[in-house]
């Protein structure tokens, strides 16, 4: 995606007993989006590759061993294991059979390099975190690996010998959380920031003519400031007291090396038709994208460094949460500026408009269920480019935020159940869908594979409710079939309206006729309904499976089939209001419609939930 390869690669991550992953492998690629809810582990995932592929010194402890619900005290022979598997690229991204003869990882990483099964180059590091009884703590140990196991064996793969930091350092990882801030790195030591300026790139000669015109500047300020003249002349003072000999005093308004001029450097920022003002005056959101853009900065620099001296350098950047203190506009633009890293990407994220920009390839779901997390990939293979195009398109691109669900529950209409569900989910559970952690999505007809398909693929649950007409239950099953399930009544999460029947007959059928014409006439004005069937009956309704009707309102059963009309034609302007008159019925079993009763029932029984 950067258009710059390094020649090698991380392809492969396998953690086991380290925080919530009891034992998971992830494949990566050259951007991989952690995604998941919080506190799933996408950020013990972050810390798992720093941990395995960082540089200086670790803090590690117990907390950093999995620990299962009820287990009072962690054995001390429990180790945690991170595997890291790596290996050489070409220029246009794809793996190489081999480490090019002579060239600067061979020689960094000499007999570390393995041959597997098929006898292809790779790199295999082991990063061990066990208790040392001699000094009473946990210690970490880096070696490399003589094979690469499949995974249901991996733990077994033989051991070579130590790796020392300076084959890490070239492939090392830059962690940065969520918590960056470039007028804090402006200052703190080690930042990135600090890395970049430290060394200005000036010649000896330059250096001294600078800091000559600084020492100039500074007597300048003091000779025409009378504040800082009188301030010199009571410090003088100061050579009677801690000095036998003249100790010489002098004030520096302006630091006089340019090594402490770097450190006191400020950013300012501008918008138009403003002042600049320093970036400490700006809102987190500036500071962080700064701090990010500094990051890329200083790839983008030791890469052009190792060029020069004909080294290599694979930066690999391990990001929390890149949209933190950004606005959603803000977020969109922020994709195309991690594209732009020249660095390997890992990044979590909770932000739908980071996640739908990028391809389906690139999505990793995190799931804690309990103490563990596990991590779920999308199988590509197993649907058509068609298919495919229709899951970024439908549901990645417009509603992305269900990646970040407990669970999913689709129907047909986009609109009275859109409207009325979660008024009645309430009612039911007594909390609002978004303190369910659920998605309540409208699948804009019957076509409900690309939602389903990438749930189950995910293992987020998933629940359907469906009109019971032949052309709704034709594109049902057509949809369960394309998952492998071949008759939707055998599956208690699908609810399908009887009688061939739609949610507005379901409601009449139920003998919410009163809150209807209620809501009709609240939105529509008083007597709604009976206007409705003297100017219609008798006069050409809406096809029904192709066939044209007469509309009859007056026999047996006509208010209710005018009532049916009506809600299909106003559902978008009577929906919540028609929700809520059921919803606020005195019997407690007639404020939720039968079959969406029995549907939540059944999303009850799944998670353990009860009715209010």
């Amino acid at each position: 995606m950067t258009g710059v390869s390094s020649g090698v690669s991380v392809v492969e991550l396998r953690i086991s007993n380290f925080r919530s992953f009891r034992n998971v492998s992830v494949r990566l690629g050259d951007l991989t989006l952690l995604v998941g809810a919080n506190n799933a582990g996408k950020t013990n995932l972050l810390d798992a590759i720093g941990l395995a592929l960082g540089t200086g010194r670790k803090v590690v402890g117990i907390d950093d061993i999995y620990s299962a619900i009820g287990e009072i005290s962690l054995p001390k022979t429990r180790k945690a294991v991170i595997d890291v598997l790596i290996k050489p690229i070409g220029k246009d991204g794809e793996a190489l059979d081999s480490f090019p003869a002579g060239s600067f990882w061979t020689a960094l990483w000499g007999q570390g390099i393995a041959q597997d099964s098929a006898v292809h180059d790779f790199v295999g590091v082991r990063t061990t975190l066990m208790w040392d009884p001699v000094r009473s703590e946990y210690a970490l140990s880096r070696k490399f690996l003589k094979d690469w196991k499949l995974f249901a064996d991996w733990l077994s793969a033989e051991e070579a010998h130590a790796v020392t930091s300076a084959q890490i350092e070239p492939i090392a990882v830059s962690y940065i959380d969520a918590q960056r801030d470039l007028e804090n790195d402006l200052r703190a030591r080690g930042s990135f920031w600090r890395r970049l300026t430290d060394d200005l790139g000036l010649s000896d000669a330059e250096i001294k003519s600078f800091e000559a015109a600084l020492t100039k500047l500074n007597e300048e300020l003091v000779a025409k400031s009378g504040v800082l003249t009188h301030i010199h002349r009571n410090l003088v003072d100061l050579e009677d007291i801690i000095a036998s000999s003249k100790a010489g005093i002098s004030i520096s308004p302006v630091p006089r090396t340019l090594r402490d001029l770097s450190r006191g450097v400020d950013v300012t920022l501008s918008t138009p038709d403003a002042q600049p003002f320093p970036l400490a005056r700006h809102g987190m959101g500036t500071r962080s994208l700064a701090s990010l853009l500094v990051f890329r900065a200083y790839v983008d620099w030791k890469r052009k460094q190792a060029e020069a001296t004909g080294d290599s350098v694979h930066a690999f950047l391990a990001l929390e949460e890149p949209e933190a203190h950004l606005h959603p506009q803000a977020q969109r633009a922020l994709f195309h500026q991690i594209a732009t890293v020249s660095a390997q990407r890992l990044l979590s994220t909770h932000s739908p408009y980071l996640s739908g920009q990028a391809g389906l390839a690139d999505l990793r779901l995190v799931v804690r269920t309990k103490s563990e997390s596990t991590i779920a990939a999308l199988d590509l293979s197993k649907i058509t480019d068609e298919e495919r195009r229709a899951v970024e398109r439908q549901v990645i691109a417009s509603k992305g935020d269900l990646l970040y669900s407990r669970a999913l529950i689709l129907y047909e209409g986009i609109v009275t159940e859109e409207l009325a569900f979660p008024i009645w989910a309430k009612v039911y559970w007594g909390k609002t869908v978004h303190e369910l952690g659920f998605s309540f999505v409208g699948a804009g007809g019957h076509n409900y594979f690309p939602f389903i398909w990438l749930a189950e693929s995910f293992g987020i649950p998933w629940f359907i409710y469906s009109d019971g007409e032949d052309a709704a239950l034709q594109g049902l099953s057509s949809s369960l079939a394309k998952i492998e399930i071949a008759d939707y009544k055998t599956r208690s999460e699908v609810m399908v309206i009887p009688e061939k029947g739609d949610i507005e007959a379901e409601l009449v059928r139920d003998g919410y006729l009163p809150q209807i014409e209620e809501a009709l006439d609240k939105v529509l004005g008083p007597g709604f309904l009976d206007r409705y069937i003297k100017e219609l009956n008798g006069k050409p309704g809406p096809k029904k499976a192709g066939v044209e009707y007469t509309r009859e309102y007056t026999s047996t059963g006509g208010r209710e089939r005018a009532a049916i009309d009506a809600l299909r034609n106003y559902k978008g302007n009577v929906a919540t209001s028609l929700a809520e008159a059921i919803g606020a019925l005195p019997e407690p079993a007639r404020r939720v419609p039968t079959t969406i009763a029995q549907l939540f029932a059944q999303i009850s029984k799944h998670f353990g939930l009860t009715r209010r």
